[in-house]
């Protein structure tokens, strides 16, 4: 996996061979910064033509509800478009970000055509999201 976008807060991975991407989060992220490092994020997904996406969420914190819905009602349908098929998340340390992300998810059910499951660890998550199987998986959580 190679660096594609890097800032102080998240960098992005590519992984030309599993056809995926990982956004991983460094620290707490503003809302400008958020929603300006998953726009981003859509570019590159597109660019590549990602199948298989890593939400590599270990350092980050929480996601104030103005940006929950954001995610949610905007970038999540943008992002049902890329094609992906399988979308691991990496859950945050912090309890209050893991809620924020079971919000979202729960709200974006409608846009989520994709095998969801959700990894303590980034090395599984990554190897899950690269598979091509077509069984979808049992939740962790």
């Amino acid at each position: 996996m190679s660096i594609i976008y890097r800032t102080s807060f998240v960098q992005v991975r590519h992984d030309p061979a599993g056809a995926t991407l990982e956004t991983e989060w460094l620290d707490f992220a503003n809302s400008e910064q958020l929603r300006s490092a998953l726009t981003e994020s859509l570019r590159l997904g597109r660019q590549h033509r990602v199948r298989g996406w890593i939400a590599n969420n270990t350092l980050l914190r929480t996601i104030r509800p103005a940006d929950q819905d954001w995610i949610s009602q905007e970038w999540f349908p943008e992002f049902a478009k890329l094609g992906v098929q399988r979308m691991a998340i990496v859950e945050s340390q912090d309890a209050l970000n893991r809620m924020g992300i079971s919000t979202i998810m729960q709200r974006a059910t409608a846009h989520t055509p994709f095998a969801t499951q959700y990894f303590a660890e980034a090395a599984p998550a990554r190897h899950w999201a690269a598979s091509t199987g077509t069984t979808t998986p049992t939740p962790t959580k």
